[in-house]
């Protein structure tokens, strides 16, 4: 019977294997990521870089008058994303062409997604916890996107993640503070894709 049980957990343990194997492993950059290809983003050439949407975003621990100064820097919370994404894919090199619409060449890669929750955080943990407190307890912000194969529409990997930083943070300054956070998250999703590339 031990013998059996034994044969049991390796023939498992093999099919996990040669499951895992069907798609690349998760770079592990963002909050949470999964991929849906088996093959390397290198065979693609051009990647496209659409803004982000703030359509149906969540305000969390907003009052009032923050909400208006979100709604206010909205456009920029945007733009900084979008410009710090197309800025650091381009640093690498890795694609020939970085665009921000147009008609795809070659095989093309669309980067969409959106802004799903405004956290202006809790007044007392900003103010004295700063990077320690909880993540609930932060100014931060939380996005959402896909990487899609522009000729099939496949979903070659998806990604959500959550933004926090100091720069400002424990003081409130949300003015100051989001669209930083939006810059590093640029940032950060272009690093996810480069290791996928």
């Amino acid at each position: 019977m031990k013998k059996v049980s034994l044969l049991v957990v390796f023939l498992l343990c093999c099919a996990f294997t040669a499951f895992a194997k069907d798609t690349l492993p998760s770079p592990e950059v963002l909050g949470k990521e999964s991929i849906f290809i088996a093959e390397r983003l290198s065979s693609y050439d051009t990647i496209i870089v659409k803004a982000f949407s703030t359509e149906g975003a969540e305000f969390v621990n907003l009052d009032d008058e923050e909400k208006k100064i979100v709604e206010e820097i909205k456009p920029t919370i945007v733009k900084n994303l979008r410009e710090s994404l197309i800025k650091n894919l381009k640093k690498e090199g890795k694609f020939k062409n970085v665009l921000t619409n147009g008609a795809t060449k070659g095989k093309t890669i669309i980067v969409e997604g959106k802004f799903t929750k405004f956290n202006g955080g809790i007044g007392a943990a900003k103010f004295f916890l700063g990077w320690m407190a909880p993540e609930s307890g932060k100014t931060n912000i939380s996005v959402a996107g896909h990487l899609i194969d522009a000729k099939t529409g496949k979903e070659l990997a998806t990604f959500s993640d959550t933004r926090s930083g100091g720069e400002g943070g424990g003081l409130g300054r949300i003015r100051g503070v989001m669209p930083v956070q939006a810059t590093d998250e640029g940032e950060e999703i272009a690093n996810f894709i480069h290791k996928l590339y």
